[in-house]
């Protein structure tokens, strides 16, 4: 395609309540989006979910918005006639630097060439339209009997997967009042986000007694041989999460029998192509796989969710409706229905902002490419 116009959007969101991990708490977040106009009118949109401080993999909002708007759209866009998403290079410095960045101009342009094409993004990317039975999340507390509430409340709000995040030293507490409080046929997970030492890899033993589905990223990232250790020695299916930031470290965790399930992640993994490639080498070797979420806005939802039908994804993911962490949604919210969320249907992402957001104040938008 030739692109006319790229645009950063920034739209400030309101979070329902912070969101509290082992690493760092997330308390609020202003919507990056990138808009792409090609010169046929078509306009993609794509989103950088880099959060606010340096506690997930060290890219952080304003450090990736700055490289997003100095870095990956000048390089993508100088001397190019045509540029076309499926001939990218992940191994460009531009993109591979910075993945979240990354991601979200590769991804608007890939809801141009499917808006283009007149084909949902979800199909574009080898899954299809329909419906995606998801989980919800619950953050950290000060007191166990709060992290049980919000469980017990979600499981209400029609959620079968609660995912809980734990810590060393109330997480036996945790795990077993929560398991207690919510209903048999709701899944637990649970994610540490590193938070525990490698060399005490029987320290999680005990979740093996409450039928945990999975346990995400005990270790910190670089901690290959402590997760394969681990996965020997527990029952509970290993999942990974940083520790793959990419195909290449999916191969690694894989061929050690670090894992049996890995959290893909487009923006940490630098976009949906190589997602795509992750899922593909999962479903080769067995390894469950599933999409996580990043406080995206509907815009990075929606691309979200239609990576989510691809068919190697066998877990629930991590993609709340739009109220679980947002008083208003920058698209049309999405909602939980039985459990789950409807994959748009339309050419591309199928969403779009809302126009009364492009124009309110504390809105900024600012042209990097064209005018």
């Amino acid at each position: 395609m030739r692109i006319d116009r790229v645009r950063i959007v920034r739209i400030p969101l309101h979070l329902v309540a912070p969101l509290r991990t082992s690493a760092g708490d997330h308390t609020s977040r202003t919507a990056t989006l990138v808009e792409v106009t090609a010169d046929d009118g078509t306009v993609g949109w794509g989103e950088n979910v880099a959060p606010e401080g340096s506690f997930y993999t060290g890219e952080t909002a304003e450090v990736s918005y700055r490289h997003l708007r100095d870095v990956v759209v000048p390089a993508l866009t100088a001397d190019r006639d045509e540029l076309d998403d499926d001939e990218l290079e992940a191994e460009d410095m531009a993109l591979a630097s910075m993945p979240m960045a990354a991601h979200a101009f590769t991804s608007a342009l890939a809801d141009v060439e499917a808006r283009q094409r007149g084909v949902s993004l979800a199909k574009a990317l080898g899954g299809s339209a329909g419906n995606v039975r998801v989980g919800v999340v619950v953050g950290l507390h000060d007191e166990i009997d709060d992290t049980v509430a919000q469980c017990v409340a979600r499981a209400a709000e029609g959620y079968t997967r609660v995912k809980v995040k734990i810590v060393p030293g109330t997480d036996v507490d945790t795990v077993r009042e929560v398991r207690a409080a919510l209903p048999p046929a709701v899944e637990l997970h649970v994610d540490a986000n590193g938070a525990y030492d490698p060399s005490e890899p029987g320290r999680l033993a005990f979740l093996d007694g409450f039928g945990v589905g999975l346990l995400e990223q005990p270790f910190g990232p670089r901690e290959i041989r402590a997760h394969a250790a681990l996965a020997r020695t527990i029952s509970t299916p290993v999942c990974l999460d940083e520790s793959v930031p990419d195909f290449a470290a999916a191969v690694e965790a894989i061929s050690a029998g670090a894992c049996s399930v890995i959290n893909v992640k487009p923006s940490r993994v630098g976009g949906f192509h190589s997602a795509v490639a992750i899922l593909a080498l999962c479903a080769k070797n067995g390894i469950g796989a599933w999409i996580g979420g990043m406080l995206e806005s509907g815009i990075g939802r929606a691309g979200c969710l239609a990576l989510a039908t691809h068919p190697a994804c066998t877990h629930t993911p991590d993609l709340s409706a739009s109220d679980r962490y947002f008083l208003g949604d920058v698209t049309v919210p999405f909602v939980l229905v039985d459990g789950h969320i409807a994959v748009p249907e339309g050419p591309g992402l199928g969403v779009a902002p809302r126009q009364e957001l492009l124009v309110a104040a504390g809105t900024s938008i600012e042209t990097v490419f064209g005018r």
